[in-house]
């Protein structure tokens, strides 16, 4: 009793006592013990600092008791809530480690980084969160002790890549972390593995597989009463699931499960619980019982995002009842909850770009935004298309836009995820119908490019401008980023209206204008650094129209979404936006893909096939009125071959007669200065590169291609330099070695993709290059690659996106033009279609000009079953369509003779001027 007493003592009152009057190590240890055993672990905090107060005075050399106990605080403070206190205290234990003298245990220092990954992560800042995790994983990999510090960071890795939509990671660190769990026998942290990994197979509607993940999780957690909280949450996820997979009735069974057991342990967030029960009676259209399960999550609520998603639903419901006016004010309570600076006067108010700049829960105000605008439409559809309100919701719905900007700005290369692509590909389905009701083609045309290849343009972007800085300009990019997300990390976790909040607000908006400023100095010092990374404005309709108006062309843009697809077709004087039904639509390019994929069922079908493109023809370009020649495709979905749509349904009268096709994943992709045309490939050191194995491995089980060799070298011929690599040299590392050195690049192979998820893939005579593989560091120097193989423009669709095809693979490097396939093309017809073309090229034509005629020329010298689309249809021009920057053989032998002309006309002038020369 008298030694303890004595240790109490010396927690709370030290005074000046001398080095003599100190304890031994030994009792300052026992202390520790003690007070790290005191529950609530956040009423440890105040003995803790008092600890490390007396420690200081008695033993200012540090070892494992001190880091300890700094270890201990930042658990305390972070269970109090105090992220940023927790990450700044566990922080001071990393020099620790660098002092030479101090005998630190080598697990201490995993626990330590994966701590800090866990404050991090609960701080909102998963950048930080990954980079602490991922080190504990990394120096804890090989060490026994620290097995358990490890799979808790797979855990929590889970959850940040779910957060950003790395939903393949996210499953990865599930199978890595579970594994090792269950190794140590931490059945715990197994648990919520598979809790977590249900989660991840949810987003990515996997829900059978998501639902056995969470019953598995469940189960485990069975003997431990004291883990109810996480019982509850999974009985919770496993409500969700089983509506999904149709079972509303079970799910509410769940819900109430995890209600009682939540209510029943006094659970901090109970509010999500009666939230979630809410939602099954939304979901229901039983609004009266939704109305009252919200409004009581809302009088015992205790978290801001809590509160702030109660309230939007609320409006929402109240929305669905008609009753607007209430519903506005629930979502202005929202905004002033997360903005408290701001005060909306009216309904139509919305708060500015810098307040939603300062938000660090951007997720839950772009969900306002986007519920408000919403309501604005249905309110104005439902009083016949009122037009204030209809401009209401068109200037919500840009709001929402806007932030989607700021949001992808900040999360570099992670928030433009295929998660994200998913999550707002609604909100612009909901813009572009409200401008089609307003009859605002121009602002239509600007929803349509801000949802299209966001993922390929960013990609791009990024490779472009990575060419333009210096290594010290790359730092300060980087460092100014990162202290944004550290202020508004900071900002989220203070109180509104104290000294403390006021100066990390100050400090956000100076960080914030500090990284303004250097983005603007970029523009005048760097201006192609700032085009490619920051600048996501997108073209205008006026500058497409001027655009058009070069090249005599038109364009065919189209967004399809969940009901909906809209059609705009501009000419360079005229603009046209259509609606039609995206079921429809949809059905119908299905059929027509699949009746092209096979000559044999296009033969058969051939009266249905003209039907079906005739009926796409009538509903999708017909009504837009383009006048014949040049047309630029860019479409959402699936890539249709448009040029096999027929003007008839009686008789073969397909458009290819009428019009140029080309493709383009995006406009600003398309029209966007991604190298300088002029001048910049010449310098290489070839021309020309073309590759045809012919015969494959016997273990790729590819069928020989023969001919493709003899096609290839007649094209070669029609270039100045060519490298033609054929047989057992057209191996995959030979491709690899040199595509960046070539103008044109022709490949005659054979490829395999299809739309439910198989990776696209080229086969080269000795293996194969996955499109995951087509990846580069920079932007690759090539006008244009020819992929003459099946089904390079074929892949898996991601909403929002597009097709995921080795073509695109090749557009996300800076290929500018691409000549691909959309099915199993067949091989003769494939090799004299691209000599064709690559001699309409040869002639100075533009590339879309010159597949025309190529394709023209070849239906004028085949038979009838040669004229079927499966045939010459499926070859298509993605991308740019100005003639070829190089100099094929024929134009190069056309400028040596005018040089040799104007070389004879010299020497006879100069021979006239001489004197007669005597004998």
């Amino acid at each position: 009793m008298i030694r303890w007493g004595w240790l109490l003592i010396l927690c709370t009152s030290f005074g000046a006592s001398s080095r003599a009057q100190c304890p031994e190590r030994s009792s300052f240890y026992e202390l520790l013990q003690k007070i790290s055993a005191r529950q609530p672990v956040n009423q440890q905090q105040s003995a803790l600092h008092n600890w490390l107060i007396n420690w200081k005075k008695c033993y200012p050399a540090t070892d494992s008791t001190y880091a300890s106990a700094l270890i201990q605080l930042g658990l305390a403070e972070f269970y109090e809530g105090k992220y940023p206190q927790a990450i700044a205290t566990t922080n001071l234990v990393l020099p620790l480690y660098r002092q030479s003298y101090t005998a630190l245990k080598a697990s201490d220092l995993v626990k330590v980084y994966y701590r800090i990954g866990v404050y991090y992560s609960s701080n909102d800042n998963s950048a930080k969160a990954i980079y602490f995790l991922q080190r504990a994983i990394k120096l804890g990999k090989d060490n026994k002790e620290a097995k358990r510090f490890v799979a808790n960071s797979h855990l929590y890795l889970i959850y940040a890549y779910l957060l950003k939509g790395d939903f393949e990671r996210a499953l990865l660190h599930a199978d890595v972390g579970g594994n090792l769990a269950l190794s140590v026998n931490d059945t715990i942290t197994s648990a919520k593995i598979w809790e977590q990994k249900a989660q991840v197979l949810s987003e990515l509607h996997r829900y059978q597989e998501a639902q056995l993940a969470v019953e598995k999780a469940i189960s485990l957690l069975q003997n431990y009463p004291q883990l109810w909280f996480s019982v509850a949450n999974q009985h919770r996820l496993l409500g969700t699931i089983l509506r999904a997979l149709g079972q509303p009735a079970n799910e509410l069974k769940e819900l109430e499960i995890a209600y009682q057991i939540a209510k029943k342990n006094q659970h901090a967030n109970l509010s999500d619980f009666l939230n979630s029960i809410g939602h099954h009676y939304f979901k229901d259209k039983n609004y009266q019982k939704a109305i009252y399960y919200y409004q009581q999550g809302l009088t015992i609520d205790k978290s801001q995002f809590s509160k702030i998603n109660l309230l939007d639903r609320l409006g929402l419901t109240y929305a669905k009842l008609g009753d607007y006016s209430r519903a506005y004010r629930l979502y202005q309570q929202g905004f002033n909850s997360l903005l408290p600076d701001y005060k909306g006067a009216t309904m139509g108010s919305l708060p500015d770009a810098r307040k939603i700049r300062q938000v660090a829960q951007k997720n839950s105000l772009l969900l306002l935004v986007q519920d408000k605008a919403d309501t604005w439409l249905e309110w104005a559809k439902s009083t016949g298309n009122n037009p204030d309100r209809l401009r209401n919701a068109q200037k919500t719905y840009a709001l929402a836009d806007s932030m989607i900007e700021f949001m992808r700005w900040e999360h570099t290369g992670q928030q433009s995820k295929l998660f994200w692509r998913d999550k707002t590909h609604r909100l612009y389905e909901s813009a572009i119908e409200t401008c089609f009701l307003l009859h605002d083609a121009t602002s239509a045309f600007r929803f349509i490019e801000k949802s299209r290849a966001v993922l390929l343009n960013d990609k791009l972007n990024e490779l472009g401008a990575n060419r333009q800085l210096t290594p010290s300009q790359v730092a300060e990019e980087q460092r100014l980023r990162q202290r944004v997300t550290d202020w508004q990390s900071k900002l989220s976790g203070e109180k509104h209206g104290t000294s403390t909040y006021t100066k990390a607000l100050d400090s956000l908006h100076s960080t914030q204008e500090a990284q303004e400023t250097f983005v603007h100095q970029l523009e005048h010092t760097n201006p192609a650094y700032y085009r490619y990374k920051y600048n996501n404005d997108v073209i205008s309709l006026t500058q497409v129209q001027q655009h058009l108006a070069d090249q005599k062309a038109s364009l065919v843009t189209y967004f399809l979404g969940d009901s909906s697809l809209y059609a705009l077709g501009v000419t360079p004087g005229s603009t046209k936006l259509i609606h039609l039904s995206a079921a429809v639509y949809t059905k119908q390019a299905s059929e027509l893909l699949a009746l092209n994929a096979s000559s044999e069922a296009q033969n058969k079908q051939f009266t249905h096939y003209l039907t079906v493109s005739n009926q796409l023809y009538q509903q999708l370009l017909k009504p837009l009125a383009l006048v014949p020649g040049r047309v630029i495709v860019s479409p959402d979905g699936v890539l249709l071959p448009f040029e096999a749509l027929s003007t008839s349904a009686s008789r073969p009268d397909f458009l290819i007669h009428q019009y140029a096709f080309s493709y383009a994943y995006s406009l600003n992709q398309l029209f966007k200065e991604m190298r300088s045309q002029s001048g910049h490939w010449f310098g290489r050191s070839q021309s020309f590169l073309g590759m045809a194995p012919v015969h494959f491995s016997a273990n790729l089980n590819q069928v020989p291609l023969a001919g493709s060799d003899a096609a290839l070298t007649r094209i070669g011929n029609r270039f100045s330099s060519a490298s033609l690599l054929t047989g057992h040299d057209a191996t995959r590392q030979a491709f690899g070695q040199q595509i960046r050195d070539h103008q044109v690049i022709q490949l005659f192979t054979h490829a395999e993709a299809d739309s439910t998820g198989l990776e696209p893939a080229l086969f080269f005579t000795d293996s194969i290059l996955r499109l995951s593989e087509l990846t580069s560091a920079e932007l690759l120097p090539v006008e244009l690659v020819g992929l003459s193989a099946c089904k390079t423009g074929v892949g898996a669709h991601q909403r929002g996106e597009g097709v995921f095809s080795l073509a695109r693979g090749f557009a996300s490097l800076g290929v500018p033009s691409i000549l691909t396939t959309l099915w199993n093309v067949e091989s003769q017809a494939t090799y004299d279609l691209t000599e064709r073309f690559y001699a309409k090229l040869a002639e100075g034509l533009p590339k879309d000009l010159a597949l025309q005629q190529a394709k023209l020329d070849y239906l004028a010298n085949v038979d009838l079953s040669g004229q079927l689309p499966n045939r010459w249809a499926g070859l298509l021009l993605v991308g740019n369509t100005t003639p070829l920057q190089t100099s094929p053989k024929l134009r190069v032998w056309s400028i040596g003779l005018i040089i040799i002309a104007l070389g004879s006309v010299w020497w006879w002038f100069r021979r006239r001027k001489r004197p007669p020369q005597p004998y």
